[in-house]
């Protein structure tokens, strides 16, 4: 159990040193994609206990707030209060048919993404953030289907 969550820990720091450094010179119109926020979003996605999303709500918070330009503290909020949401809404679609489905990752992938967005005052609905989702939704989508061939093992 500690080494999951040890290597969990390393995994936001892998993608916030990724995102931060390397990512920084491959951006699509001053894009990067959000690597912590989409790893998030997959073990929220994945994960069957509930206790589980307020560890990964601060840690994903913590990189988040370190690697961003906002008050410290944030972003953590900002990802548990999500992460609850998320995992609600999820309780109630897995009641009506397929547990892991792509028709309930995609719409609640955007959704969480503008949440995010929104709630951290980001100007929204211009074309420039029309492509961070895409650009973001794309790499969110491989680390769906990387996640199902891992669960459904």
């Amino acid at each position: 159990m500690w080494l999951r969550f040890s290597i969990i820990v390393l995994l936001f720091y892998f993608f916030a040193v990724l995102q931060t450094s390397f990512l920084a010179h491959f951006n699509i119109f001053g894009i990067t994609p959000n690597f912590i926020l989409i790893f998030f979003f997959l073990l929220i996605f994945f994960s069957a206990l509930g206790w589980e999303n307020f560890f990964y709500a601060i840690i994903a918070g913590f990189f988040l707030d370190v690697s961003s330009h906002s008050y410290f503290g944030v972003s953590i909020i900002l990802l548990l209060i999500l992460a609850f949401s998320i995992k609600k809404a999820l309780r109630i679609l897995w009641h009506r048919s397929d547990k892991y489905s792509v028709l309930y990752f995609i719409p609640l992938f955007v959704a969480y993404f503008i949440a995010y967005n929104a709630l951290l005052g980001l100007s929204l609905f211009n074309w420039i953030f029309i492509i961070a989702i895409m650009y973001n939704l794309s790499f969110a989508l491989a680390g769906f289907y990387i996640c199902l061939k891992i669960n459904t093992r």
